[in-house]
């Protein structure tokens, strides 16, 4: 939130700090962050599933990624199987026997992963055989398009049940409507995310919406 512009959006400022080497420091802020939030809802019982943190490729790669990790675990008293981290296909397709250690050794701390904007990148349906990786989230492209355009549908309901077929969590992002909702989940996806369901908010503001919500419910 820029005191003058005002909100700006991370598809501006993402690339501006990948560019300049700052996402290293802002990546390592987002995740103490995002895992000390975990935690406050975890003692409150109302993080049901998992809190999902988006990686950059520069982070992922930098050679201690892993102990910075443990590091933020430990200082936040978060268990491992309370985070999940979201890679695009981008950060998979570089060095890509070096990214499935790196992803092993997430699994065997106990840290769930998950490929983002899933269907967009150097896709493919190929690769996801070898990947230790939980869930493929369908890009928001797909979804917009998923009531209008046959193509999009068809996309969305090939990686939702090639996906499933292999074991592997779906989530729909970006979905905006209820008609969209239903459709996917008749497809047989598990699981979505948009402003159907909710606007961002701050941490203060969603353990009121969780109360409100969840009702003990995930």
């Amino acid at each position: 939130k820029h005191p003058v512009k005002g909100l700006i959006s991370p598809a501006e400022f993402i690339p501006l700090a990948e560019e300049t080497g700052q996402i290293i420091q802002l990546g390592r802020w987002v995740t103490t962050q995002a895992c000390q939030d975990a935690k406050l809802l975890l003692d409150m019982r109302l993080l049901k599933g998992r809190m999902a943190v988006n990686l950059s490729p520069l982070q992922f790669h930098r050679s201690g990624f892993l102990a910075a990790l443990r590091e933020v675990l430990a200082s936040s008293s978060l268990p491992p199987s309370s985070l999940e981290l979201e890679l695009t296909e981008g950060i998979l397709m570089h060095n890509s026997e070096a990214a499935i250690d790196t992803l092993r050794e997430l699994v065997a701390m106990g840290v769930a992963t998950s490929i983002d904007d899933f269907g967009t990148g150097y896709s493919s349906f190929s690769y996801l055989k070898d990947l230790p990786v939980n869930s493929v989230k369908i890009d928001k492209s797909f979804v917009d398009g998923v009531l209008s355009e046959s193509k999009d549908a068809a996309v969305c309901r090939g990686i939702i049940t090639m996906a499933r077929e292999m074991g592997i969590k779906v989530v729909a992002e970006g979905v905006e409507t209820r008609e969209q909702f239903e459709l996917l989940e008749s497809y047989g996806c598990e699981a979505f995310q948009g402003y159907f369901f909710a606007r961002p908010m701050s941490v203060e503001d969603l353990k009121g919406w969780l109360e409100q919500n969840l009702n003990g419910k995930q």
